[in-house]
């Protein structure tokens, strides 16, 4: 299968023109309102969701923890970004049978905190980035379950979940940077399984 896919810069243009279609439009305008958000009294570096995926008719969410180096190259929050944790991620999705059309790819702290190297995500950030989450779930109308992918986003999503209207089914799963994969050789197989409970929850709800 192809990874790694937006480091082509046509490829790249070709999502960028995309960015207005019904389904990912009112994404679009939200990543916008966010990088202008004067509750947060600064302009943040947000990238835009993936025309690629299900958007606004998502069933699954995936919440990361923070914009990776590459997601400053590229501006989309995708497993199509050209590095290893994408790419595992695009592999994994595949091997769980979830096609991307069903999926929307996100981060519990949605703005890049550094474009030079992965800066971990601290409470305190997590913690103001949560009505931001709430505001997104407002605009997923489909969503069945939130696959909360890393410490950070399982640690962030208690912030989020008593402002909820009603309960939305959560599955952890161990993120899939390499490093953890290589320092934990059963965290792929936890991945992996967790995706395939999150398609199930989907089909049986």
């Amino acid at each position: 299968m192809q990874t790694r896919t937006l480091a082509d810069p046509e490829t790249l243009a070709a999502r960028r023109a995309r960015l207005q279609e019904p389904h990912i439009a009112p994404l679009t305008a939200f990543a916008e309102r966010l990088r202008h958000s004067e509750a947060l009294g600064a302009y943040f570096d947000v990238p835009d969701f993936d025309p690629r995926s299900g958007g606004v008719h998502s069933e699954i969410l995936l919440l990361l923890e923070s914009p990776g180096p590459k997601v400053a190259q590229t501006g989309f929050a995708s497993p199509d970004n050209p590095d290893r944790t994408a790419e595992n991620l695009s592999c994994l999705l595949k091997l769980a049978g979830i096609s991307r059309e069903r999926c929307l790819l996100w981060n519990i702290v949605p703005w890049q905190l550094s474009a030079a190297g992965v800066v971990t995500p601290t409470a305190a950030q997590v913690r103001a980035a949560t009505p931001a989450t709430l505001e997104l779930l407002t605009l997923l109308p489909a969503l069945r379950v939130v696959v909360l992918v890393g410490a950070k986003a399982q640690g962030g999503w208690r912030f989020v979940s008593p402002a909820l209207p009603g309960p939305l089914p959560t599955v952890n799963c161990p993120h899939p940077s390499p490093r953890y994969f290589a320092t934990d050789p059963q965290a792929p197989v936890r991945a992996l399984s967790a995706l395939v409970e999150a398609r199930l929850l989907v089909k049986n709800t």
